[in-house]
């Protein structure tokens, strides 16, 4: 399709298809809703940037009652690490944690991430994936100014046939970020460590066609202000949402 290389933000989520699939624009904004819909009731429930855990279970659960089946025990990695780059990571545990296809199409989304973004996609992203937390002593003061930061920031590639591949980095840094932290390195919180979880999905079609007019129902406010191509192109043009043309 036209816009089928095209990366998304989804809220906190940078999403594209895999490379040679075709999806219909029903099936894209089938997928992209249901990511929507579960990260943001996730962040109603779990608003504090500490529940990152919970946050990331309620979104587990949230997938669960859209229809979405996981088909692999979830590829989880903690570690001990003193710096990184988002991009590296990514990189490392795409090729270590899915098969060739699956992180060949990782790598492709990444390289497409060196466009430079669109500022309102860009503020929604970090807005979404990066949360301050006020420190003991910052927060003695009438002006609080947060000096730790959580970090979580989720990858996902379109497979064929409603399949859907995720990557999700969680780390807590005192490294003031960038708006676009993507190749920047940053010092993480050893005690907290670097947290890495990879998932795959199956939609059940059938039961999420039940579902799929209230879900866009009650996105229908919220569509356009957190689902955004992630660059425009030089002459300022920006593709359009998913709704209209699909990825």
């Amino acid at each position: 399709m036209e816009e089928s290389n095209k990366v998304y933000v989804n809220a906190g989520i940078l999403a594209m298809c895999l490379p040679g699939t075709v999806l219909t624009a029903q099936q894209q904004e089938d997928v992209m809703n249901s990511l929507l819909f579960a990260e943001l009731s996730a962040r109603v429930k779990h608003p504090q940037a500490q529940h990152n855990t919970e946050r990331e279970q309620a979104v587990q659960r949230m997938l669960d009652n859209l229809c979405w089946i996981r088909l692999n025990q979830p590829g989880v990695v903690s570690k001990a690490s003193r710096t990184l780059t988002v991009v590296d990571v990514v990189t490392a545990k795409s090729l270590s944690m899915f098969p060739s296809r699956v992180s060949s199409g990782f790598i492709e989304l990444l390289k497409k991430l060196k466009f430079l973004p669109s500022q309102k996609a860009l503020d929604v992203w970090y807005e979404k994936t990066v949360s301050p937390v006020h420190s003991e002593h910052s927060a003695s003061t009438d002006c609080p100014v947060p000096d730790v930061f959580n970090v979580c920031v989720k990858f996902a590639i379109l497979d064929a046939k409603g399949v859907l591949h995720t990557l999700m980095l969680a780390f807590t840094t005192r490294t003031k970020l960038l708006n676009n932290y993507l190749s920047q390195t940053i010092a993480i919180e050893e005690s907290a460590g670097l947290h890495v979880q990879a998932y795959t999905y199956e939609q059940n079609a059938q039961c999420f066609s039940r579902l799929r007019e209230s879900v866009a129902e009650k996105l229908k406010s919220k569509k356009n202000q957190y689902v955004l191509p992630w660059a425009c192109s030089a002459d300022g043009h920006c593709p359009p949402v998913i709704t209209q043309q699909g990825l």
